[in-house]
Parts: structure tokens; C-alpha cells; sequence
């Protein structure tokens, strides 16, 4: 149906490791493991680079999405290349507006994309071109892999630079190439003994620092997922409460309208003021925890 060659993506990708390995680095790809893709960058299996019907189309409206946006927003963004040997990493990206700052990355997807996939890519790019912020241009493919543009079916998502989640790739890809190493000293090397290999030369109190910030960054967006949740569920009670729905039930939850109720407490800061002496009687004193607070650093925004 189309045809492509984009040597840029092919050539020498044992040598470094790219935007699309990125993901089974991290554990989010479906299709393929660490150890998998290690064998392939060790040279132990061929690497088998074989376009299908969904990559060729997204190379067939790249160009074309591409000429769209810097239309539509005066911007120029341009494909570009960036290497760095000392990493083994390299960078092709969609699209690179040095002037604005700004990275561009497009996507061709079916119904439902991979947006973590995509944003841990983008974290990369963003990283290596040194850029604050990308443009995600999400185009939602046709059935009939109609390759006409349709604008449509664009729409485009600010991804910010995340200095916490950049680092956690590059430690990621730190461990994957040092578990390379091991793998060609070792070619018999069990999938078991390849994830046992860790980054020795860190201490321990940086081990654990780097799990405890995996964890914060994961928490930053449960917080934004609890702050709409609850936004929802109050709308879900006014709404109930305008229809006077008591209860009802959906496939998997039981829905109960729970109407504004009253408690009663002591306010403690009158009983000090009004009779401090009765109020010191009845004080007592909980220990409390100490604990490492952790802060996320504040990314810098796009202008």
C-alpha cells in the first residue's frame, strides 16, 4: 500500500538505543522484553526491522501532518538527529522548532493510544535535543488507512520536560546497556541472572532515593487523578440529588446517595482560651515520626 525507507531509523540500531526502545526498556511494551532487545543490541539474534501496514502508514502522513501544524501555527519544525556516543543514545525526532523552543512528535494511532509510551519517548528526545517542551500530535487513524490528511482527526497535547522522569530513563538505560555488556561476556546468561545485574557503583542510600522518586513521580499523577475523581463524584452527587436518584447500581459498583449529615466535636482551641487549666488536664503528648520529605522540582514551562 505505501512504501518507505527511512535509513535514519535503521541503520546502526545496535549501536544506540532510540526512542522506540525506550519503552521495552521501561517495561511498557507489550511486544517485547528487556532481555529480548538486549539479545538483539548484543548481536546474539538478528535484528529484524520489518515495517508493517501501521509503521509504513504513520511514515506516509508524517511529512504531511508535519507541513500542517507549521502552517497552521507559523511554527518550522524540521526532522533532525541527534547522537550521543557517550550515552549510546540516539534521538530522531519528528520535529525540532529551535526558534519556539519546542519538540514535535507524531503519532498515527487506533482507538486507543499508548500515551505512556508516547510521553516516555518524547522525555528522551526532549533530554538529548535539549528542548523545555514537545507538541504530541495524536492523528487517529482511518479503517480504510485513507492517506489523505484530514485535520480532524489531529489533535495536539503540550508534554512539558520532566527532569525527574528524564533521569530515570537514562539510569534505565545506564543498567540496560551494563546488562548488554554482561550478556556478551556471558551469551548463556540466564533471563533471571540479566535482571539481576543492578548499577553497583551506586550506594545504597541512592538505590533506594531512586525508587522512592519512581514512586513520588507516579504519585504527582494519582494526585491529578484524584483531584478529577472527586470532581466526578461531586457532580455525580448534585446530579443525583437534582433527580432525587437514592440509589442505583452499574456493572461493578453500587451507587448510594448519602445525604449532609452534622457532627459534633470539642473545639479545642476555645477550651484552651476559655479554661486553659481544665484543657492542660486532659493534653497528651504522641510522639511522632520523623521522615525524608520529598519535593518534586518545579519543570521549567514552554514560552
Amino acid at each position: 500500500m505505501f512504501q518507505t525507507d527511512d535509513k535514519n531509523v535503521t541503520e546502526n540500531r545496535r549501536s544506540f538505543v532510540g526512542g522506540s526502545d525506550v519503552p521495552i526498556i521501561l517495561g511498557l511494551s507489550k511486544y517485547k522484553s528487556q532481555y529480548e532487545l538486549a539479545k538483539e543490541k548484543t548481536g546474539l539474534v538478528p535484528t529484524v526491522f520489518e515495517g508493517n501496514e501501521y509503521t509504513v502508514y504513520g511514515q506516509t502522513m508524517e511529512p504531511q501532518i508535519r507541513d500542517y501544524i507549521n502552517v497552521i501555527n507559523e511554527t518550522n519544525f524540521q526532522p533532525d538527529t541527534v547522537i550521543d556516543k557517550e550515552l549510546g543514545i540516539r534521538g530522531n525526532c519528528d520535529g525540532a522548532d529551535k526558534t519556539e523552543l519546542l519538540l514535535l512528535e507524531i503519532k498515527t494511532h487506533g482507538k486507543k493510544p499508548t500515551m505512556e509510551v508516547y510521553k516516555a519517548q518524547m522525555q528522551l528526545y526532549m533530554y538529548v535535543f535539549d528542548l523545555p517542551a514537545g507538541w504530541l500530535a495524536l492523528y487517529e487513524r482511518p479503517d480504510n488507512f485513507d492517506a489523505e490528511f484530514d485535520p480532524e482527526l489531529l489533535k495536539i497535547e503540550v508534554i512539558h520536560f520532566d527532569e525527574a522522569y528524564a533521569n530515570q530513563i537514562l539510569q534505565a538505560i545506564e543498567l540496560f546497556w551494563k546488562r548488554c555488556e554482561a550478556l556478551k561476556q556471558n551469551p548463556e546468561m540466564s533471563e533471571a541472572d540479566f535482571y539481576s545485574i543492578t548499577l553497583e557503583e551506586k550506594n545504597e542510600i541512592a538505590i533506594v532515593a531512586s525508587k522512592v522518586e519512581a514512586f513520588e513521580v507516579q504519585m504527582q499523577s494519582y494526585k491529578e487523578i484524584e483531584t478529577q475523581y472527586k470532581a466526578i463524584k461531586d457532580k455525580l452527587y448534585q446530579l443525583m440529588m437534582e433527580h432525587k436518584v437514592k440509589s442505583f447500581e452499574t456493572d461493578q459498583c453500587t451507587i448510594t446517595l448519602v445525604l449532609p449529615t452534622e457532627s459534633t466535636s470539642i473545639d479545642s482551641k476555645a477550651l484552651r482560651e476559655s479554661h486553659p487549666r481544665i484543657a492542660k488536664r486532659f493534653e497528651k503528648v504522641t510522639p511522632k515520626k520523623g521522615y525524608a520529605k520529598i519535593s518534586m522540582k518545579k519543570v521549567k514551562e514552554a514560552k
